[in-house]
């Protein structure tokens, strides 16, 4: 692949979206007014292309906007923020970030059937936030990359790691919440 490529048009090159991907209902300048902030615009991108999805029956990234049951992404922010709280306060010294909504906190936007969490810490700029890894079996871990050249990096072999388990062959499927994809919208936007 040429070196200017994007990451997403990389990404889209390793793993095409699902054909009839499920995008959620709302619009993303509702879900950043419900969190009080923009996300990475790479991730509005990957969401724009491939909607919710699983890669490899292993990855879950949903499409954070506003289903048809009335759940977004700030509702379950909130929610995850207090769970990691939760366990911050039993265990400091294996949950060392912030949760959110407290600044520079954990933010997530993917999970894996392992009980991983994926995520930003929201330190500085939406465009500017590391992914961070709150994974199950593993210690916390915060990569400088975006999301898209994150994906890229684990798909690819390039970013390696015991959290990062080889996903081969590279699938990529809608994902939803269990309805039939009733709840969101299918199809291209």
């Amino acid at each position: 692949m040429s070196d200017d490529q994007t990451a997403l048009e990389r990404l889209l090159a390793l793993v095409p979206p699902p054909t009839d991907p499920l995008f959620a209902l709302g619009s993303w300048e509702e879900l950043f007014t419900d969190l009080g902030t923009g996300l990475p615009s790479d991730y509005v991108a990957l969401i724009d292309a491939y909607g919710s999805s699983d890669f490899s029956d292993w990855l879950g990234v949903g499409d954070p906007r506003r289903d048809g049951h009335g759940s977004s992404k700030d509702a379950g922010a909130r929610e995850m923020g207090d769970q990691y709280r939760f366990f911050r306060s039993r265990w400091p010294e294996d949950n060392p970030f912030a949760a959110w909504p407290e600044p520079g906190g954990f933010l997530s936007w993917g999970n894996t059937n392992d009980g991983d969490h994926l995520g930003w810490l929201t330190v500085g700029e939406p465009d500017r936030w590391p992914v961070a890894l709150w994974p199950r079996h593993h210690g916390h871990r915060v990569v400088e990359l975006t999301v898209t050249e994150f994906l890229v990096g684990w798909f690819t072999g390039e970013l390696v790691g015991e959290e990062l388990p080889d996903l081969t062959p590279l699938t990529c499927a809608p994902w939803g919440c269990g309805c039939g994809g009733d709840c969101m919208r299918q199809g291209g936007r």
